[in-house]
């Protein structure tokens, strides 16, 4: 089992419910009284009707999401960069699928994105990803590169490096083709943090371009109802901080 996967597998609120539980029902059987069993009993439910609620969910992934400004595609800014990396996501190797649906959000708003800056100021693209299905046959950055092509740039504008299976291993792919360039890069905005300590890291300099905003920029408290979609939010921001942990201590 590896450290991404392990990772996928802990942000879930829905995984933390059972694995609370579990805890719960072990300090019983360590006598711990049944008055603060009780108690403690309630904590799993009451933290995933708190992941499933819309404005919880959102201050969650909001403080990732506002660390950087949003680059419009007129800015001038980022047509100061040498080159635009885009970040992989995944890819579902599937040619019975349409086109469109062969990509889940993150990847199509990263590279839809990427593309229109490309439409707006011509500078290289620059993406990386290794076979990440287990099934699969080509590398994320092939699949990529093709996604460019169709939408219209040449695939003499396109940089590929095959390898990586995680942020920090693209990164690392990636870190030789951009030895002093200037570089926009855009991910999630949610992901930005991460990523760009591992390019710090190697020494590029970055301008962030976040997609993919999982929250508006002026958000008011709300109520709702428990639902999938907050759920998920919660999970991808538990994903990043557990990420943000792990970069900042255990590596």
């Amino acid at each position: 089992m590896t450290l991404s996967y392990l990772a996928n597998f802990i942000s879930s609120p829905l995984v933390h419910v059972p694995i609370l539980f579990i805890l719960t029902r072990a300090l019983v059987l360590l006598n711990v009284s049944s008055r603060t069993c009780k108690w403690l009993s309630v904590i799993p439910i009451l933290w995933l009707y708190i992941c499933s609620l819309t404005y919880p969910s959102v201050l969650m992934i909001k403080h990732l999401e506002d660390q950087y400004d949003v680059v419009p595609i007129k800015s001038n800014k980022w047509k100061e960069t040498q080159g635009i990396v885009v970040l992989a996501c995944y890819y579902f190797e599937d040619d019975e699928l349409p086109f469109v649906s062969r990509w889940p959000n993150c990847s199509m708003q990263r590279n839809l994105h990427a593309a229109l800056m490309y439409q707006a100021h011509p500078i290289p693209v620059y993406v990386a990803g290794d076979i990440l299905g287990r099934n699969h046959s080509k590398p994320m950055a092939e699949h990529n590169k093709s996604f460019f092509h169709i939408l219209g740039i040449p695939k003499e504008s396109i940089v590929t490096a095959p390898k990586g299976r995680n942020t920090q291993s693209e990164v690392s792919a990636l870190a030789p083709l951009l030895k002093g360039k200037y570089i926009s890069l855009v991910t999630s905005a949610s992901h930005m943090p991460r990523a760009i300590k591992y390019f710090e890291e190697q020494g590029i300099k970055v301008l962030p371009v976040p997609v993919e905003h999982m929250s508006n920029k002026i958000i008011e408290p709300m109520l709702g109802l428990p639902n999938a979609h907050s759920i998920y939010r919660s999970e991808r921001a538990i994903h990043e901080y557990l990420g943000l942990i792990y970069q900042k201590f255990f590596r």
